[in-house]
């Protein structure tokens, strides 16, 4: 049996952290495999952040993927309503817009993507977005939230974004 010094096991704990890392950091730098429903020259994105402090009337440009266009986009956030059920209020605060920067962008969120999910405080609001169905552009390369209340928004107000983009 060996016996090891205190320097000894220090370095051994020390190259067993490194070789860790480096699998780690190996494991991140790998490509993602491909959905094999997605063409190979499609990507998927996924975004998502709290909206807290966003002040009245400014403006998020959440998505950008330009020159690359979003071939179909799924948007997730919540916000306060006057009615959370489904079908029931738009969000409150929280506009969504959906284009092409210095083209047309399209607000999306409505009362139609009320689910129901929540309180009037924090209800869920869901829509997924195909360009140039239902008034959006069809070249769209962007996604914009802009804070269409009178005061900043808190961290109740979130938003998730995936998106194909080719």
């Amino acid at each position: 049996m060996r016996i090891m010094n205190s320097n000894q096991r220090v370095g051994i704990g020390i190259a067993v952290i490194a070789v860790a890392l480096g699998v780690i950091v190996g494991l991140v730098a790998l490509p993602v495999k491909q959905n094999a429903q997605l063409p190979a020259s499609t990507k998927l994105v996924t975004e998502n952040a709290i909206l807290a402090g966003l002040p009245p009337g400014a403006l998020f440009p959440f998505i950008d993927s330009t020159p690359n266009g979003i071939v179909s986009t799924h948007i997730a956030l919540t916000d306060a309503t006057t009615v959370c059920s489904h079908d029931a209020a738009p969000p409150l605060n929280i506009v969504v817009l959906v284009g092409e920067a210095g083209g047309t962008l399209t607000p999306v969120m409505t009362a139609a993507t009320n689910t129901g999910i929540g309180s009037t405080a924090q209800c869920v609001f869901h829509v997924t977005v195909t360009p140039g169905l239902n008034g959006v552009p069809r070249r769209t390369t962007d996604i914009v939230v802009v804070n269409g209340g009178a005061a900043p928004l808190s961290a109740l107000n979130t938003i998730t974004v995936s998106a194909e983009i080719r």
